[in-house]
């Protein structure tokens, strides 16, 4: 049970510091991301669909954010400059969110109305945590849930 509690702490903290190239994030084109980084990107993904890309910093480092769709859903992969995955995100339907992560936000947030969600990963599809878009009084909140129901971080938009 340690040993799982300080997993969670250190992806929690991982997830935190990955957090902010979203604020520091800018519209690239494709010939303005690294080769490495879009060979990485079409070889694992080749029917990715309505591709979007993002460069950012994060620790003095440069990393990028690719945006697609695909069957229906929307994903978002991170990459360092070498083309090694950092962070996935998946979108999941509300009604998928697990109990916790839902109980903390309506405990937190009794009024919102939830808009979108994310389910957050690591490079090797293991849920680190929840993003959650809300509308709560008329102000748009994002809140990042780790998988036992702790809001780590809240934005409002």
């Amino acid at each position: 049970m340690k040993t799982q509690f300080r997993i969670t702490m250190i992806l929690a903290t991982l997830w935190i510091a990955l957090g902010p190239v979203h604020a520091s994030e800018n519209e690239v084109s494709k010939d303005q991301v690294p080769k490495t980084v879009l060979e990485a990107f079409e070889k694992s993904y080749p029917n990715a669909k309505e591709v979007e890309f993002e460069q950012g910093m994060i620790e003095g480092k440069t990393v990028y954010e690719i945006e697609y769709k695909e069957n229906g859903r929307e994903y978002e992969i991170m990459y360092d400059a070498d083309g090694e995955i950092l962070q996935k995100e998946e979108s999941i339907d509300m009604e998928t969110l697990p109990e916790p992560v839902a109980q903390a936000i309506a405990k937190a947030y009794p009024k919102a109305t939830l808009e979108e969600a994310e389910k957050v990963m690591n490079p090797d599809g293991t849920v680190t945590g929840y993003e959650v878009e809300i509308m709560s009084e008329g102000k748009k909140f994002e809140l990042q849930v780790d998988t036992y129901g702790k809001i780590l971080k809240t934005e409002q938009n």
